[in-house]
């Protein structure tokens, strides 16, 4: 990604900006998989292909609470219900009628290109900018891994990180990011500088964080990064920015009103423009003329606009320290308010002021994005207004701060790839390509050695010679990492802490009334889809149903955060939520599809994932496989024909040598997953009670068998 020298980087666009970040990409490339491999579109416009309109179609449609208004798009496909001929072309894709009559509609079609097309482009540009796709908008093999097309394969050092895929892939991914300036020859990394910032300073204020990290540029020089780093005050970036003054305002005459709205810009309020203005003028004639007529003057402008005035002229904070209403004499004002903007030349302090608020407030709007992508890595934890890496003892093993910091900044012309369209530009280019960590940071196998040595000495009683078994399996030094981190005690305190069962049982009623959706995500988390976090409130409920005893943590398929907080779903190829206890697994698969979409979005994935599983354990533990399928209703015939299959041999999907008989799939309603929380002591009684309802003789079947069997257990 190039920048040019004053610019501040950006991970995703503003027009395709969204809290749900993880979950954004997700869909977005899910879309365009669907677009141009299932449907065989070329990623173009109006006459040449539809590819860009449905995008936008599917992308609506995908995310409706975030996508509530879009009424350019409504009038459009209004219009174009009223040009039959038209619709039918774009329907049937019909490329050459487009051709050969889209000049017919220009109106049309340039209003297309504008408010829907262009947001098209937009939304899968941020696919691009982490390598997802190419700037042609083809997939690339890191957008095969996350769409879960390819295996990934870890390297012996991921294989130490307690990280699930999707963590893996945006940790590659942000190594490889690169910032370059204009000339594509020098480079920043973000989140190298990241990591060096954390291992240098273990706690640092989310506010200094994000203006360190999301501040820094191509551009910049850093002498001593430790000291810079340790000593770093909130604000601090901007003394590393220099401005220069335009020439037409560079003297002490008073800026005449056009010059002014070219230089005072607003892209999102000409009024803004207006109030920049009264707010200059009064301080020009309070500089010239400092009585109580013209500080009253100045002091009511400012009241009167105080938001807008802090954010483009005062960094977000109050420019005057004056409480409002009162109305000092001007020589007392003076005493208290000691501003650039009262000692020597007003345009200049203005200006700088203006260019200096407008960088800050930038940095703090694209770094919300920035900090939401480094949340995906599971690295590094935001809590509580601070910045920590998570395992930090483990971290300090992988990652030698000399290293981190040689790939902070760095010319291009020095490295190996030496060429930014082989480094970034290209589908098959190394950006796009799949790398796993010991080749992005050209790790030796001497300095992998001394790795695995350093792990060792710090979690003692892993021998050198298990290594190996170790990274494969990692279970023995993950519990080792987990204990020390205490992440399974904190996660078990956040829950009873954050999400005690009497607020489960609220959020779970909730999802009953999708006009709840925005108050479920403001509720739970922002940044996760409104089915993420119903997955995540299932496993919650579950917790509580188990009286605690089951590992949720590790059960969940869903990403969580360093916070634990849901970041994206689990992904097609496994359960929702697959707990292994000692002597059964339990498979609970969570869905907000009414019983209309039941058949076409559930009936197949869920009864795919309840075979697999079950044969994957018959062949390794032979424990008992039940699955519950969660909803708010049901399908009458999905639950009767899964009640029917019970007694039918069924064929792995994944080993077409294998089949099994007997597997369960109970359907639970979200009013009754409530109940069996208040029934915690009866949790192995009723999963048997459950598994015997299935294995019974179904030759006369009930039609009711459901409803009288919760009536049993439950009421």
């Amino acid at each position: 990604m190039k920048i040019k020298g004053q610019q501040i980087f950006n991970l995703m666009d503003t027009n395709g900006r969204r809290n749900d970040v993880i979950n954004a990409l997700q869909g977005y490339l899910t879309i365009l998989n669907d677009i141009l491999r299932n449907q065989k579109m070329t990623w173009k416009a109006l006459p040449e292909s539809r590819a860009e309109l449905d995008f936008y179609r599917q992308a609506i449609a995908l995310s409706p609470d975030v996508f509530q208004k879009h009424g350019k798009y409504d009038k459009l496909m209004e219009q174009l219900d009223s040009m039959p001929r038209l619709k039918r072309a774009i329907d049937e894709n019909d490329t050459d009628w487009l051709i050969d009559n889209f000049a017919e509609f220009t109106e049309w079609r340039n209003e297309l290109d504008k408010s829907v097309e262009a947001r098209a482009r937009h939304y899968t540009s941020n696919l691009v900018k982490l390598g997802f796709a190419d700037s042609a908008r083809q997939i690339t093999a890191v957008g095969d891994v996350l769409l879960d097309n390819v295996l990934i394969h870890k390297d012996v050092i991921e294989s130490l990180l307690p990280l699930n895929n999707t963590n893996i892939i945006y940790l590659r991914q942000l190594f490889k990011l690169r910032i370059f300036d204009n000339n594509a020859e020098r480079y920043y990394s973000p989140f190298c500088m990241a990591l060096y910032a954390l291992l240098t300073k273990p706690r640092i204020s989310q506010d200094e964080f994000c203006e360190i990290i999301q501040g820094l540029s191509p551009y910049h020089n850093i002498a001593d990064y430790d000291t810079f780093i340790n000593e770093y005050k909130k604000d601090d970036i901007i003394q590393t920015y220099s401005f220069a003054v335009p020439a037409e305002i560079n003297n002490t005459n008073a800026i005449n009103d056009d010059v002014f709205s070219k230089i005072f810009t607003n892209q999102k309020s000409k009024n803004a423009i207006i109030v920049y203005q009264k707010f200059y003028k009064a301080l020009y004639a309070f500089r010239t003329k400092q009585d109580t007529s013209t500080l009253n003057e100045l002091l009511t402008v400012y009241e009167d606009n105080k938001p807008m005035l802090n954010k483009a002229f005062g960094y977000g904070s109050n420019i005057f320290k004056n409480k409002r209403g009162n109305r000092p004499t001007s020589s007392d004002f003076l005493k208290k308010e000691k501003l650039d903007l009262f000692t020597g030349q007003l345009n200049t302090a203005f200006y700088l002021r203006f260019a200096r608020s407008k960088t800050i407030d930038t940095i703090r709007e694209y770094s919300d994005t920035t900090m939401r992508i480094f949340k995906a890595t599971g690295l590094i934890s935001f809590d509580n207004g601070f910045v920590e890496l998570v395992c930090r003892d483990l971290c300090e093993c992988i990652f030698d701060k000399e290293t981190i910091k040689n790939h902070i900044f760095g010319t291009i012309s020095n490295e190996i790839i030496n060429d930014i369209s082989d480094y970034e530009e290209s589908w098959d280019s190394y950006y796009c390509s799949n790398h796993s960590i010991i080749t992005i940071m050209e790790y030796s196998e001497t300095a992998v050695d001394k790795i695995l040595l350093a792990v060792q000495s710090e979690f003692d009683g892993a021998e050198i010679e298990d290594i190996p078994q170790i990274m494969e399996e990692y279970d023995a030094l993950a519990k080792e990492m987990i204990a020390r981190e205490k992440a399974g005690t904190d996660f078990d305190l956040f829950i009873d802490k954050t999400y005690p069962e009497t607020r489960v049982k609220t959020l779970l009623s909730m999802f009953s009334d999708r006009s709840n959706d925005g108050k479920i995500k403001e509720e739970v988390y922002p940044d996760a889809t409104v089915p993420t976090i119903y997955e995540y409130i299932v496993g919650l409920a579950w917790y509580y149903f188990s009286n605690k005893r089951i590992d949720l943590l590790n059960s969940f398929n869903l990403t969580l955060s360093a916070n634990f907080e849901p970041l994206t779903h689990a992904g097609g190829g496994m359960g929702d939520i697959v707990i292994y206890e000692e002597k059964q697994v339990i498979m609970l698969e969570a869905t907000l599809m009414n019983a209309n979409s039941q058949k076409r979005g559930e009936w197949e994935p869920v009864l795919r994932h309840s075979v697999n599983l079950k044969i994957d354990e018959e062949s390794s533990t032979n424990r008992e496989v039940t699955t519950f399928f969660i909803a708010d209703s049901f399908d009458f015939n999905t639950i009767n024909i899964w009640k029917a299959i019970s007694s039918v041999p069924l064929q792995s999907s994944s080993d077409k040598d294998k089949y099994t008989d007997n597997v369960i799939i109970m359907p639970i309603n979200n009013d009754e997953l409530s109940k069996l929380m208040d029934r915690k002591n009866e949790y192995n009684s009723i999963i048997q009670q459950v598994r015997k309802l299935f294995l019974k003789d179904i030759t006369s079947f009930d039609k009711d068998w459901r409803e009288k069997f919760i009536s049993t257990v439950i009421s």
